[in-house]
């Protein structure tokens, strides 16, 4: 059993180690602009993460893995520059969120309406925002970012509000899964459509990489059974 143990961990770190390095190697490709490898390595970093998660966890959440689909299927067609591609990869990626949000509530232990509401609110108001500030209403892409915007701000009410009224580890990934893909919306619409800097898209490979991972440890966290709680008389 020790032995057993012991395989199970090495291969999870060595599963751990093809995803990071897959992450480490596309981020500094996007500094150097190495489009070779960018088109090269893009493809896997979502597929080692399903391969990571289908090792891992016990109950193989088809839920979660169809998100990753979407997810991957979205990444690639951001890296293309056409404008039809773009509002496909849009399309797709408010698919993705569509889902993330479903799986999201259904791996919630509690859902609170009312912290909800208060806590979407504001990020409603920043995506709105950021959106006038970025898009033409004009553009064929504007309708699908703009749902995606209500889609980003809808998980981090729900990420916001479990995260206070019930601070445990599970909500804790949620949270901090959900503040990097906010970050990541913020990357990604000032380089697209606003003023393009060297760093963003490194830093943008950096941010989705470990958006995607503290959600897998969200959805693994979710997945243990509930320990009962011990009370000392």
């Amino acid at each position: 059993m020790i032995l057993k143990d012991k395989a199970t961990y090495k291969y999870d770190q060595f599963l751990k180690m093809i995803f990071f390095g897959i992450a480490a190697t596309l981020a500094i490709s996007e500094f150097f602009s190495a489009k070779s490898i960018i088109f090269v390595l893009k493809p896997f970093l979502i597929p080692s993460l399903v391969i990571l998660y289908l090792y891992r966890s016990k109950k193989k959440n088809l839920l979660y893995v169809l998100c990753l689909l979407f997810a991957w299927f979205s990444n690639i067609l951001f890296t293309f520059t056409s404008e039809k591609l773009v509002l496909i990869g849009f399309l797709t990626f408010m698919v993705y969120r569509i889902f993330c949000i479903i799986l999201t509530l259904k791996l919630m232990a509690n859902f609170y309406l009312l912290p909800f509401t208060v806590a979407t609110m504001p990020f409603l108001f920043i995506f709105s925002s950021l959106l006038n500030l970025t898009l033409n209403p004009e553009l064929a892409e504007f309708y699908p970012a703009a749902i995606n915007a209500v889609l980003i701000s809808v998980l981090a009410g729900l990420a916001l509000s479990n995260y206070v009224m019930n601070d445990n580890k599970m909500n804790s990934w949620l949270a901090i899964s959900t503040l990097l893909f906010i970050v990541l919306g913020f990357l990604f619409m000032f380089e697209k459509y606003y003023i393009s800097n060297i760093v963003f898209q490194p830093t943008s490979a950096i941010v989705y990489a470990f958006g995607h991972y503290t959600y897998y440890k969200f959805v693994l966290e979710a997945e243990k059974p509930i320990e009962p709680e011990i009370r000392q008389l």
